[in-house]
């Protein structure tokens, strides 16, 4: 099944695609299973179930903002939001969010976990279903170096979830970054099963003119460093996929994560 598990809506601040958009866009794609993850809230995601169909499946989901970083979790609705205390206006409370997760079944995965506080707080990771292995958005070669080398140590956790997502605010971005894993029903317990048993990870090797564009698309004020540095960003993006082209290199990377190995 292909799976593309960290996309943003409308409903997020940062992103300007509707939700019907997304899964049109992502059937034309080949996904089976798509989840909506908005920031701090499940709308998207509770709407997408209305244009679920034989050719693609829904998961709910919403990404909480807490005191340690992005979570993801999947398999919930709005009661999620609506009953776990904020500790400020942007933030809920890393523990509630779990406690109110896991009461409704859900599954929950720690978003790019180099640019969360684990680092400074690991026994965090006992209280979630995995952590995102490769997140497309991240900035720079220096920050996705980094991350890499903190994501590899994290690895053969057992009954652990490493995911890839391409943390999407733009259609375009779909393409960034999906996981391929075995055939599951969608339920809470099968998908846990079939990514702790397998993940392979696609992730595109030329993203950054994609990501710029998205960003400068979606700026709602005026920022001149944000307009600058995503200006840059597209120049050495189109560098990069025209010397992809010339050297003929592969289109994706993979990364590849079994039970086994």
């Amino acid at each position: 099944m292909k799976l593309c598990l960290h996309i943003h809506s409308e409903y997020s601040h940062d992103s300007k695609s509707s939700v019907k958009e997304i899964v049109n866009t992502a059937k034309k794609l080949g996904y089976n299973v798509i989840a909506i993850t908005d920031h701090n809230t499940a709308k998207g995601g509770v709407e997408a179930l209305k244009y679920q169909d034989n050719g693609i499946k829904i998961i709910p989901g919403a990404e909480f903002s807490t005191q340690y970083g992005h979570v993801l979790a999947y398999f919930i609705d709005e009661t999620i939001e609506k009953n776990t205390p904020k500790i400020d206006n942007k933030r809920f409370d890393f523990y509630k969010i779990v406690e109110n997760v896991k009461k409704s079944n859900g599954v929950l995965i720690l978003a790019h976990p180099y640019n969360s506080k684990l680092k400074d707080n690991m026994d965090i990771l006992n209280h979630v279903d995995g952590i995102e292995k490769y997140n497309a958005r991240l900035d720079s070669f220096y920050f996705k170096t980094k991350s890499n080398n903190f994501t590899d140590s994290l690895l053969n956790k057992k009954n652990f979830i490493y995911l890839g997502g391409p943390d999407a605010h733009s259609l375009e971005e779909l393409k960034n970054c999906y996981t391929i894993t075995e055939d599951f029903d969608l339920n809470p317990k099968d998908f846990k099963s079939a990514l702790i048993k397998k993940s392979i990870i696609y992730y595109k090797k030329s993203s950054n003119y994609i990501i710029a564009k998205a960003k400068l698309h979606n700026l709602k004020k005026f920022k001149f460093k944000i307009i600058i540095k995503n200006i840059i960003r597209m120049i050495f993006g189109i560098y990069e996929i025209f010397y992809n082209k010339i050297t003929r290199s592969k289109e994706y990377e993979t990364i590849c994560i079994s039970k086994k190995s």
